[in-house]
């Protein structure tokens, strides 16, 4: 979807098809608030498998941008397997990884954080994650800092801007530029900028009312999509939850 075809829906909606009352540079804000807002909620509505080379230790950490063209990862979803490279593609796949808790790996192997008693190897073979701290992972054996591997992260969506450098921000052709996130999202997406706007106003009378309309849509909308997607995910067989 393009971004234009989402502000001249979002015109409609708040009867403001000229974005007199409410700016375009105001929806452009409220849609990127939103983006942010639907990747909180689902983190899996932008994910992507990608290639990550490990740090020596049991602790890793997702790689953060040290350039502005640079993806924010927000959290690890999973492990998928080892790699022999680095290369994108091909990609020549290793042994899987499995999930484990820390309970498990705590019990069995008590010392599995010390190098000198478990040592470190290139090939990992389980992971252990933590939801209250998604950026970081643990993973078994310890790394000797020379491993590769696959995984599924998600990411925040880019922000969207004008289309060109100069454009004038005002003009709603200077935002036929891709939303960085399914189709799907379209609707929560639109009622999220709806919320805002009426939030705005919302000493207006009904305008508070229409605010919690579209917020409670939205919430609903990434809910239900959660709920439907656990319901028939391949994973519900084996007991994992989908996110």
């Amino acid at each position: 979807m393009l971004a234009s075809e989402r502000f001249r829906s979002a015109g409609i909606l708040l009867h403001d098809e000229t974005f007199v009352r409410w700016t375009l540079p105001e929806l452009v804000g409220w849609a990127n608030e939103g983006l942010k807002a639907i990747v909180l909620v689902k983190p899996s509505a932008k994910s992507s498998s990608v290639i990550l080379s490990l740090a020596v230790g049991t602790l890793q950490r997702l790689p953060v941008a040290s350039l502005p063209a640079d993806p924010i990862y927000l959290a690890l979803l999973r492990l998928v397997r080892n790699l022999k490279t680095t290369a994108e593609t091909p990609r020549v796949g290793g042994r899987v990884i499995r999930p484990t808790t820390r309970d498990l790996l705590d019990a069995s192997t008590p010392n599995w954080h010390d190098q000198a008693i478990t040592p470190y190897k290139a090939e990992v073979r389980q992971f252990v994650f933590d939801e209250a701290n998604p950026r970081e992972y643990y993973v078994y054996p310890g790394n000797n800092g020379s491993g590769i591997v696959e995984a599924v992260v998600s990411r925040l969506p880019n922000l969207i801007a004008v289309a060109t450098v100069g454009a004038d921000p005002l003009l709603l052709a200077s935002y036929d530029v891709a939303v960085d996130i399914d189709d799907l999202y379209a609707g929560p997406l639109l009622d999220y900028i709806a919320y805002r706007a009426y939030a705005k106003d919302e000493s207006y009378a009904g305008n508070a009312g229409r605010a919690q309309f579209h917020y409670q849509k939205f919430a609903e909308a990434l809910g239900v999509k959660v709920q439907v997607e656990s319901a028939v995910s391949p994973n519900a067989r084996v007991g994992i939850t989908a996110t």
